[in-house]
């Protein structure tokens, strides 16, 4: 188990070195998340590049966390910890316009993949079963959203929210979130 997290955390630092090398301009997000079930919260961190220095396609990687994950399974609610590593791909579009507000605003449209880092099974003593509900190295698609508003050239807040239409045994995860991003190195182009 060490092995496994030791592996996926020298991954996604290899991942974030790579990409910081040939970034114009890296991003690094900190969000807050509050999914639809009230007790689900949770955190992600993420860092994004354009793909280019011209382009509006941004590659994302990230880590993201929830805790208490509501099941009905068998006339029981349990409640489960998803971790994840997330893979994404977004359009970022900002408005053209004169409108000072409108300006610092941009939209991002994002699609992608998360790799499940925990594994959640319900084990039932009384008759010696156990089912799993997520396993390590699950992989499971992620839709989202993001509005960003700039208060610098080098930083900004967002709100969204992501949707994982069906999180291995979980069934869908929605959750909002509300970030703060912050842009490392070279803002030529930005």
């Amino acid at each position: 188990m060490k092995k496994q997290k030791f592996q996926c955390r020298f991954l996604l630092a290899s991942m974030l070195l790579i990409g910081a090398n040939q970034a114009n301009a890296i991003e690094a997000n900190l969000a807050l998340h509050q999914a639809s079930e009230s007790q689900t919260q949770g955190f992600s961190f993420s860092v994004a590049d354009k793909f280019s220095k011209s382009s509006d396609f941004y590659w994302t990687v990230g880590y993201s966390n929830l805790d208490d994950v509501k099941v009905e399974w068998n006339n029981d609610e349990l409640f489960f910890k998803v971790d994840t590593i997330d893979a994404m791909v977004s359009y970022r579009y900002s408005p053209k316009t004169y409108n000072a507000f409108m300006k610092k605003v941009s939209f991002d449209f994002q699609t992608g993949v998360s790799f499940a880092l925990t594994e959640n099974k319900f084990v039932w003593p009384e008759l010696n079963e156990e089912k799993f509900f997520t396993e390590k190295n699950d992989i499971n698609a992620m839709l989202g959203f993001a509005v960003n508003y700039d208060l610098s050239k080098q930083s900004a807040v967002n709100i969204g929210f992501k949707y994982q239409p069906s999180f291995s045994e979980l069934d869908d995860i929605t959750s909002m979130y509300i970030g703060f991003t912050y842009r490392f190195g070279k803002q030529v182009g930005y």
